[in-house]
């Protein structure tokens, strides 16, 4: 059984289209079980972390990338974040009473936006792309930015097992995906090599069943050398991802330490206590106000 939480790059030929398989056990179930999400939003808070340590694994400097939805629907806020080791958290916000059933994006969410951000330190620019709310997945919505945006053909193939029962999970990763961007073509001569590779990496990929690529029983490189072996494969080292949050108690002490004699008396127990919990990791502490 293969036991792991990472990013593996990977390139197909000769760079002709660039990809990232991430596949994620423990990180992703953790995350997910101690904020007891209804089953839709598990399967959705799984994709959009999987796509957040896909596309937060390519930072070359310290810092954190960040996928933020905010709608107007029964989904508020979708909200997840990886550091440049690693680290990856997240939350989803729901209104009160929530009992939506549906797995489309859009019908849970409404109308707003996804913003992509990537921060890394006062030494680079800050950048942030937006894209508006409309597509019936976060997968969907990411290959639009891309697409849009970025001007890359990008396509996502996310898996994760919560629509599966409990009792039917053992042996099976939790989350992950797979993505294939399109680059640029250095010259006429390349473009029609470089349609054909692309539309073969995109038929490859289609065959891929969830089951099999959420399979313990097979390892990262296996599956991708069993889909793309004709395509001339390059596979990089792998990116390991981590369930770890970036609260701290010295952190929210120095926060409650800047409140205001009326803050701190609006937010206190009636014996004189503050109790915050975070809204990631679900850590509870208690400070004298």
């Amino acid at each position: 059984m293969i036991l792991n939480n990472h990013v593996i790059p990977f390139q197909l030929g000769n760079n002709t289209v660039r990809g990232n398989i991430v596949r994620l056990q423990t990180v992703v179930s953790e995350i997910v079980k101690r904020h007891k999400y209804p089953a839709n939003i598990e399967s959705l808070f799984a994709d959009t972390l999987s796509i957040t340590a896909c596309l937060g694994s390519r930072m070359k400097h310290d810092g954190v990338f960040t996928i933020q939805a905010k709608g107007t629907g029964d989904v508020n806020t979708l909200f997840s974040d990886i550091t440049s080791d690693g680290s990856l958290r997240g939350y989803v916000s729901l209104i009160p009473g929530f009992s939506n059933l549906e797995s489309n994006l859009n019908l849970l969410m409404g109308s707003g936006h996804v913003s992509f951000t990537l921060d890394q330190g006062k030494h680079t620019k800050r950048y942030q792309g937006i894209v508006s709310l409309g597509e019936p997945s976060m997968s969907k919505t990411t290959e639009l930015y891309f697409n849009n945006s970025e001007q890359l053909e990008t396509k996502f193939l996310t898996y994760n097992y919560f629509d599966i029962e409990k009792n039917n999970r053992k042996n099976l990763f939790s989350a992950g995906l797979i993505m294939l961007q399109k680059m640029p073509v250095k010259n006429s001569f390349d473009e029609e090599n470089n349609e054909e590779i692309w539309k073969n990496s995109l038929n490859f990929l289609s065959t891929l069943g969830k089951e099999e690529f959420l399979s313990n029983n097979l390892s990262s490189k296996e599956i991708l050398y069993r889909l793309f072996n004709e395509l001339e494969i390059t596979v990089y080292d792998e990116i390991i991802i981590q369930d770890q949050c970036r609260c701290s108690e010295k952190k929210i002490r120095f926060a409650i330490n800047n409140l205001s004699k009326k803050e701190l008396k609006e937010i206190a127990d009636e014996n004189g206590k503050v109790t915050v919990v975070c809204e990631f990791c679900k850590t509870k502490r208690i400070f004298p106000s």
